[in-house]
């Protein structure tokens, strides 16, 4: 791991853990190949002319990750009675982000304000070895500061001038990528940054997910701080 950042070292450090647990059924990425410098990318504008304005903070330009295949796909093997937990996680690099030609399809309806925020949002995380179908996005609006984080799967959330399927995250870019590293991608940890109620019906599993790993993972990984995220979940159950 010569060479890396504190951050790309964290990331490193935490796939390895997943990837060499006996208690996990996983398929991993690499952590092994470095893409360009997030600062090589600049100016956005030179990527889309609808990025005039659009601004990288500073130090989401030092959080960002070089990797250009952080990811895993696991699930727990559920040894002695242990909680079933799945996740995913596949973080793409910021060149990566910005190569993407345009963002979600506008649907049936949509109204002109949903069809702009649309193509603003731009996928960060995505679960494409499971299809789970669970996306964050990060949205690139001129003038925004922070750059906003949303997250979009099948469940029925968000609300109006919005799209329905898309909810926007209490986190920032470096914030998200800080998290990941805790929860290791687990299956809708995004929602412990967001106003949604998980005692709607629809999100038990998404529940059992998240306990499970509340359970189990301060034992598997005891250098890393649970209670903030057990505060999440209680405030959202």
């Amino acid at each position: 791991m010569q060479g890396l950042k504190l951050g790309e070292k964290r990331h490193a450090e935490s796939l390895r853990e997943i990837c060499q647990s006996p208690f996990f059924d996983v398929e991993c990425g690499s952590s092994e190949y470095l893409g360009k410098e997030p600062s090589e990318l600049l100016p956005l504008s030179r990527h889309n002319s609808r990025w005039v304005g659009v601004v990288f903070d500073e130090n989401l330009l030092e959080c960002a990750l070089r990797f250009t295949d952080m990811s895993a796909r696991w699930e727990t093997i559920g040894r002695g009675g242990s909680p079933r937990i799945r996740g995913e996680f596949n973080l793409l690099h910021l060149e990566e982000v910005l190569g993407q030609p345009e963002g979600p399809a506008a649907f049936p309806g949509a109204t002109e304000f949903q069809r702009s925020f649309l193509s603003e949002l731009r996928v960060i995380d995505h679960t494409p070895r499971s299809g789970a179908g669970m996306l964050t996005y990060i949205r690139l609006q001129p003038g925004k500061s922070p750059l906003e984080i949303w997250y979009s799967d099948i469940a029925d959330i968000g609300e109006e001038p919005y799209p329905p399927g898309f909810v926007k995250m209490d986190i920032t870019y470096c914030q998200y990528l800080d998290s990941l590293v805790v929860t290791k991608g687990t299956y809708g940890w995004q929602y412990l940054y967001t106003d949604v109620s998980l005692r709607r019906g629809g999100f038990q599993e998404t529940v059992d997910y998240l306990q499970g790993m509340l359970q189990v993972f301060p034992e598997l990984f005891p250098r890393y701080e649970y209670a903030p995220f057990r505060a999440r979940l209680e405030a959202r159950l």
